[in-house]
Parts: C-alpha cells; structure tokens; sequence
C-alpha cells in the first residue's frame, strides 16, 4: 500500500489554498486501480506507476483519507490501461473492489474487443462506464489517434443503449483543441446522445492555450463533460469556470499513481511534462535540500489551481458542491 507522509510544506498549502474550499462530501470522477501482476510490461511502460505498486480500493481510501482528511469520498474507478494487460482479470478485479460499495467503476475496453462480447461484460459486470486509451489506437499512432482509433463506434453504441459514460482520455498534441477532435467530438456527441462524453483532464488541456481553443468550437450538448483531473494550470481553470456550464464539470484526482508523485504538471510553450521533486535533483536545478523539499502532491497543485480560479471567477458554495458531488449524483444516478 502507499504510504503517504505530509510535510510542513502539504499541511500549510492544503489548509490554506485547498482545506478552506474543499466540500465535506466528494465524488472523485477519476481513479485508478491496478493489479500489477496483470501488467507483465509496467516497468518499461509506466516507471511511476510501477514505483507504487498494487493498488486496490482499500488503498485508494487510505490515500483520500490522508490527503483529505475531513472529506467523504467516493469515486469512478477503472482499472490502469498498459499496452499487453489482461484486460479481463483486470476489469474483473475493479469490479469486484467496487461490490457492495457506494463506488461506481468502468470497463477498460479495447478496439478490438467485439461488440457482442463487450455487451455480455456489460450486462455481466453492470459498469458505470467504459475507459478507452489511447495507447490501444489503431490506424494511427497513439500521439496522432483519432477517437475512433482506440474507442470502436460500435462500442459506442454500447454505451448509448444502456446510458454508459465514456471517459475519454484524447490524443493530439493540441488535446480536445485539434480541429480533428473537434469535428469527432461533435458529430458523437449528436449522434450518440444516450452516451455521456467526459473528457479528462478538462479535455487533455494541460495549458491555458488548448483550454481557449477548446471552448471557442466545443459543441454545446447535455451528454458532454469535463473532468478536472492532473491540470495544474490555473489559466485552464479560469476560462473553463468562466465559460462553461459548471453544472457539467466534474471533480477528478487521477489518483493514485499519476498525482501522488511530489512534484506538477508544467507548461513547456504549447506543450506540457510532468516534472517531479526527483527529476530537479538528478539535473541539479536545486542543489540544497530545504529547496527541494518544498514540492508538494500533484494532486495538490491540482486542487490549489482549481480553487484560486474558483475564487478569481467567484464560484458560489453551490458551484463547488456540483462540481465536487452534485453533478456526479445527476450523471452516475448515485
């Protein structure tokens, strides 16, 4: 299990950029589970992920329980995609950590997975959802993916017959702004209105820019979402508060792997790294360790992001609690 250590540095930010907003009841749109022995491949492919190690809902609870000691959480969880996993044990492993639980979870699905077989899952498992990825594309290049390279249409149609969510983790350099995106988007959006669309990470708009161009041409539709997970830019979170329905937004961490790491999600010009606590030591940006050790939890950095735009664009306490619970009640039926 993770163990999660606070510093002087987490408490004084969480009890005062974060702890002063954060609502008493959470639903957390966005986690992750993982049974490492059905990725034979997670050390080359994920280093971080694999650093973590198995994680299963009793862990997950423990690491909201620390980070956010005053809250009541519950989540969206699906299993962790790893190009070469065993999807099926691992689905079936979600779902049964999320049985006889107030948590919901998602089926990992691959393009290649025919629709008759996906619809028994579906029917068998009973999920809130389906969690395509990227790096399961065809046709194309995980980088260059179109959505219908990693999420079949007919699976889609799944999801609209029995009124599925699809988190969508987008590829494009530009995320939800690419005009190939866009046009995608738009099209399902209409022509599967039963499905409801969450785009992640607010649409895979890491940096203010993308956010900009996304909201400019971003169809307007009942059955499209946005999750808040892993953005640490606080540019991201003034234009979509300021521009979008708020009733459609959807709190998320991406825990636990992804934002447990020391360290933020960091503009590059047009693009954006991950860059850790770790990392500034091995390059020696930061010789003195007092320095170094200023770094909180991404999944801090997150939420401090979200909250100073929250108050910049003067979000009500009723706007906080939808984007935190509410809006999830609607969507998920809780």
């Amino acid at each position: 299990m993770i163990q999660i250590s606070l510093t002087e540095y987490d408490r004084h930010i969480y009890q005062n950029e974060i702890e002063p907003f954060l609502p008493e009841r959470i639903f957390d749109a966005h986690t992750h589970l993982l049974k490492t022995e059905f990725h034979p491949n997670l050390q080359e492919l994920n280093s971080l992920t694999h650093q973590f190690g198995d994680a299963d809902l009793n862990s997950l609870r423990h690491w909201w329980q620390q980070l956010f000691p005053q809250a009541q959480i519950h989540g969206l969880m699906f299993g962790f995609p790893t190009f070469g996993c065993d999807m099926q044990q691992e689905n079936e492993f979600v779902a049964q950590e999320v049985s006889n639980s107030p948590n919901k979870f998602s089926l990992l699905v691959h393009p290649d997975m025919p629709q008759e077989d996906l619809e028994k899952e579906i029917l068998r498992l009973k999920p809130a959802g389906l969690k395509p990825y990227l790096v399961f594309a065809k046709n194309n290049t995980p980088a260059e993916a179109d959505i219908t390279d990693f999420l079949a249409e007919s699976h889609i149609a799944l999801a609209h017959k029995y009124g599925l969510a699809v988190t969508l983790h987008v590829s494009k350099q530009r995320g939800m702004a690419d005009k190939d995106n866009l046009r995608d988007i738009k099209r399902l959006v209409k022509e599967y209105d039963k499905c409801q669309f969450i785009l992640a990470h607010c649409g895979r708009c890491f940096i203010t820019p993308n956010m900009i161009d996304t909201l400019k041409y971003l169809p307007v539709a009942e059955n499209l979402w946005f999750d808040t997970s892993a953005v640490c830019d606080m540019g991201v979170f003034l234009y979509l508060f300021d521009k979008y329905d708020r009733t459609k937004i959807l709190f998320g961490s991406d825990g636990i792997s992804s934002v447990s790491f020391r360290g933020s999600y960091t503009r590059l010009g047009m693009g954006w790294h991950m860059c850790s606590q770790e990392m500034l030591q091995e390059i020696g940006q930061l010789p003195r360790r007092q320095e170094i050790n200023t770094a909180t939890f991404a999944v801090y950095e997150n939420l401090a992001a979200m909250f100073h735009a929250a108050k910049f664009c003067e979000l009500s306490e009723t706007d906080i609690q939808n984007i935190f619970y509410n809006n999830a009640v609607k969507l998920f039926r809780l």
